[in-house]
């Protein structure tokens, strides 16, 4: 079976708001360089995210990351509004406030802190056949509706549904792979929370959605899958990736395949 290679890349700067497409993304500490690079974080030290406000789907978010600039907007309605792309930015922090009705100041960490699982995962990898495969069954979501919802990395080409899970083996026991010049290990298979059964747009939750996607996931089950060690039901979508300290600065490029190497220990 072929092990695919890299058909999109995207990096989400600010940790639950929108995401940038990229043809090449280099490797930072413990993340992708700029990706969850910022945070919201509320006055009890929790992050404002999509677990705790579906607002996050109703901000319109673009960026231009040489200039440190980004530009808010409401979906609802409104206009654009841009702002320097800054920890300590009081004007930023008092729109975001505002919007989420929560008082909060945007963070800054460039040490993969802000990702959801901090050191061990990296980044995630998901297969375009996989997120094509939970659309057809749940038979009312668009592609890009259902990489919104799950907001993924690095989607690969050229492996079948759910081929991007012989990237880790079972628990303890991780996958070392390359992709283009980076090496990595996948560890783990990604559980899912309350935020993919929001709608992307709206933020409406869609209570039925859980559900049909174990459901989808059961009746898709590849041979010989480990999946059900990770966990009690099948809830789960794309792999969570370590990558190693001695590959920050090299680079991942839109169509470098992927070169399985070993197992190894993982903990």
């Amino acid at each position: 079976m072929e092990n695919g290679s890299i058909s999109k890349l995207r990096i989400y700067p600010i940790k639950s708001l929108g995401h940038i497409d990229v043809e090449i993304a280099e490797v930072g500490r413990h993340s992708l360089k700029n990706d969850r690079l910022f945070a919201m974080v509320g006055e009890d030290g929790r992050y404002v995210n999509g677990k705790r406000t579906s607002l996050v789907n109703q901000l319109k978010t673009e960026f231009n990351l040489p200039s440190s600039l980004v530009w808010f907007s409401d979906k609802r309605g409104g206009a654009q509004t841009s702002f320097e792309l800054r920890e300590g930015n009081a004007h930023l922090d008092s729109y975001l406030s505002d919007f989420f009705g929560i008082q909060l100041k945007l963070r800054q960490n460039d040490q993969g802190q802000f990702m959801d699982i901090p050191v061990q995962s990296s980044l995630t990898i998901v297969s375009e056949a996989s997120l094509q495969s939970l659309r057809s069954d749940l038979d009312r979501h668009s592609l890009e509706s259902m990489r919104l919802r799950f907001r993924t990395n690095v989607e690969l080409t050229g492996v079948p549904a759910y081929g991007e899970e012989k990237f880790y083996k079972e628990p303890g026991i991780g996958m070392r792979f390359r992709m283009g010049d980076v090496e990595m290990i996948g560890i783990s298979p990604r559980a899912r929370c309350n935020v993919p059964p929001q709608d992307p747009e709206t933020g409406a939750m869609d209570r039925s959605f859980v559900k049909h996607m174990i459901e989808s996931r059961d009746s898709s089950m590849p041979n010989g899958s480990t999946l059900l060690q990770y966990g009690r039901s099948a809830y789960f979508l794309a792999i969570n990736v370590y990558i190693p300290e001695s590959e920050v600065g090299k680079k991942l490029e839109l169509g470098n395949r992927i070169e399985i190497i070993e197992s190894v220990s993982f903990t």
